[in-house]
């Protein structure tokens, strides 16, 4: 996943991070305003709550929005450039979730929350990623996952078809497989209890509501030509010119089709 970086550095922090609210606020009207679906007591304050790949700490300042009561919130990524100056309160450090964590954050957190970046724990296995992000969970505490189902996609026009198959054929290649749909067994397999999983429909561009149209097809669109790039470095079943158009592709499709996305949801809790 070099490429894939490398690429989203060179656009700039500043469009990333457009790129990812408009994705986030795509996220939350499908799931309903409800970004915790771990059985994690929002009401009893005090919980600490950890975003594994936060950016900017969008999903912790609407988790924070919409929880009952005072708690108190991390945020971690491997890019601290995205970090937020006004921390509002937040506390935000660098870390990998490929990378072995930091004593003090050992058994630490009530929830651990990862969404949409376990691809990027290649060249490990997810599930060793997973262990990790149990590691800092205390006792009775949860880790939720979101990731994209590239493997058995909603049905689609061919454009968006062929975006589910350049990228279940990339985690493939980069040997991370079928990870979305996966997540509940690896949790499973790490030692976590109670585990439970929802698939939660996303609907693009003309499919998806009005006020949500240009959001949701810039923030699924984004990510493509990178991914392409990703494409050319490992076995794939395209053409170096379908490859090329394949961006546009999508969204011209969205624009005039819409689409839609699976995201599987699933957690588990340490006991």
């Amino acid at each position: 996943m070099d490429n894939f970086m490398d690429m989203t550095k060179k656009a700039g922090h500043t469009a990333e991070l457009e790129r990812l609210a408009a994705l986030h606020a795509t996220y939350y009207d499908a799931m309903d305003g409800k970004l915790v679906l771990a059985p994690l007591d929002l009401q009893e304050p005090g919980k600490k709550i950890l975003d594994c790949g936060t950016a900017d700490g969008i999903w912790l300042r609407d988790v924070r929005n919409s929880a009952p009561a005072g708690h108190q919130y991390f945020g971690s990524d491997i890019e601290p450039e995205l970090f937020p100056e006004e921390t509002d309160g937040m506390i935000y450090f660098p870390q990998s979730f490929s990378e072995p964590w930091a004593d003090e954050h050992k058994d630490a957190f009530d929830l651990v929350h990862v969404r949409g970046s376990l691809a990027g724990s290649s060249p490990k296995r997810p599930v060793d990623v997973i262990r990790g992000l149990a590691s800092v969970t205390k006792p009775g505490g949860w880790v939720q996952l979101m990731e994209l189902n590239a493997f058995s996609a909603p049905s689609n026009g061919p454009a968006m078809t062929d975006f589910a198959r350049m990228a279940s054929e990339i985690w493939a290649g980069i040997k991370v497989g079928d990870f979305a749909n996966e997540l509940k067994s690896m949790l499973e397999e790490v030692g976590l209890q109670n585990v439970q999983e929802n698939r939660v429909i996303v609907s693009l561009g003309k499919k998806a509501k009005p006020e949500l149209h240009s959001k949701s097809i810039h923030g699924v669109t984004g990510p493509i030509r990178p991914l392409v790039s990703v494409a050319r470095s490992v076995s794939n079943s395209f053409t170096d010119e379908q490859l090329s158009s394949l961006p546009d592709r999508v969204r011209d499709e969205l624009e005039t089709e819409g689409g839609r996305i699976e995201m599987v949801v699933a957690w588990g809790q340490r006991i």
